[in-house]
């Protein structure tokens, strides 16, 4: 975190002045703590509030798109991998392989806007469902749940479907090469069923490298979180990053402080998930907390 926001700091503030790099070397300590220590990012003349406070606003969004991806996204993918793993070559195997590759070539901007064109409340052409997340349509969770719950739970989805496919992908991988180790073939051998050896045996060697997946896909987490936030015009902080927008408010707020917060949280976010992963890894497998 520190160092992606010194690296952030020294190559992108050469936009607002042209200083040399020892010079910027020598302001860099003033910097971190003005804002990791003390949250002083400068001013938001968009909203007329500290930046920081604007993030915070923000924050609650951006949260449950992260952790609603990722939840989503790895139970999903589990869950159908497993499916295959325990059919593999059936019909259910091939639609799933073919859907995951559909998911993992289309970008996620594209299916929100593709939801909200053709099947949303108000903006659906083909059919309007009235349970599916609206453009515009957020409410904070402490004034509606319900209302909340309907706003966000498409755009999880939609961030969710990448991770989703690449997980199924990983498990069913795993479970074909956990086939035919000894302890999965004794375990037939005990006149075990085939679901029940997948689940109990083999899948919980397979999650570790579903862990391992979602830890370094974490920054495309946060990327497609950026996308659909704007897609469906959700008040996260991660949408300033939009380019559009971005650029539009360079005239009213310092657009270099802005990098510099939104490389803040991603890479805050980014390192918290990764430490959970590791320690759910750690207490999956035992060989990694022997090495520990």
């Amino acid at each position: 975190m520190v160092g992606a926001c010194s690296l952030t700091f020294l190559a992108v503030d050469t936009l607002r002045d042209e200083a040399s790099l020892p010079a910027q070397l020598t302001r860099l300590p003033a910097f971190l703590s003005d804002t990791i220590l003390h949250h002083d990012f400068g001013y938001d003349g968009v909203f007329q509030k500290p930046l920081w406070n604007s993030m915070l606003d923000g924050l609650p969004v951006d949260l449950t798109l992260v952790v609603g991806g990722l939840v989503i996204g790895n139970v999903a993918g589990v869950w159908a991998g497993l499916r295959a793993g325990a059919q593999r070559g059936s019909r259910e195997d091939r639609v799933a392989a073919i859907g995951s590759a559909a998911v993992l070539s289309v970008p996620v901007y594209w299916m929100g806007f593709m939801t909200l064109t053709l099947f949303a409340p108000g903006t659906g052409y083909l059919l309007r469902i009235p349970i599916l997340s609206d453009y515009g349509g957020y409410v904070p969770l402490s004034r509606d749940p319900l209302g909340w719950l309907r706003a966000v739970w498409v755009p999880c989805l939609v961030v969710a479907a990448p991770l989703a496919a690449m997980s199924y992908r990983m498990v069913r991988a795993s479970l074909a090469d956990l086939a035919e180790e000894q302890f999965v073939r004794g375990a037939r051998a005990k006149g075990v069923a085939e679901p029940r050896v997948m689940r109990r045996h083999a899948l919980p060697v397979a999650l570790s490298p579903v862990l391992s997946l979602a830890a370094v896909n974490m920054a495309l987490v946060v990327t497609n979180v950026t996308l659909v936030e704007t897609t469906f015009q959700l008040p996260g902080f991660f949408r300033r990053a939009d380019i559009g927008q971005f650029l539009g408010e360079l005239g009213h707020a310092p657009g270099i402080d802005v990098i510099h917060l939104l490389v803040f949280e991603a890479a805050t976010i980014i390192a918290v998930a990764m430490v959970l992963c590791d320690l759910a890894q750690a207490w999956l497998d035992p060989r990694l907390r022997a090495l520990g």
